[in-house]
């Protein structure tokens, strides 16, 4: 399950929930209780390297099956 990320919007603490995808995006303080709560938009730690999204991208040279007749 994706964690989310909220933010009070009565004492601006932010905190982190569990939820699934399909959960609505309701969470409750817990500094204050207070239930008017903001999703916030975080970075991803999913990064693409290299020239592209190819397997051939990350081969080395050799590794086919073909290069070895």
């Amino acid at each position: 399950m994706p964690t989310y990320e909220y933010r009070c919007r009565e004492c601006d603490h932010e905190f982190e929930e569990v939820q699934r995808i399909t959960a609505p995006s309701e969470a409750t303080c817990p500094e204050c209780d207070h239930e008017d709560c903001q999703r916030l938009m975080s970075k991803t730690s999913f990064v693409l390297r290299g020239t592209g999204w190819y397997a051939t991208d990350y081969k080395g040279q050799g590794s086919t099956g073909e290069d070895k007749k």
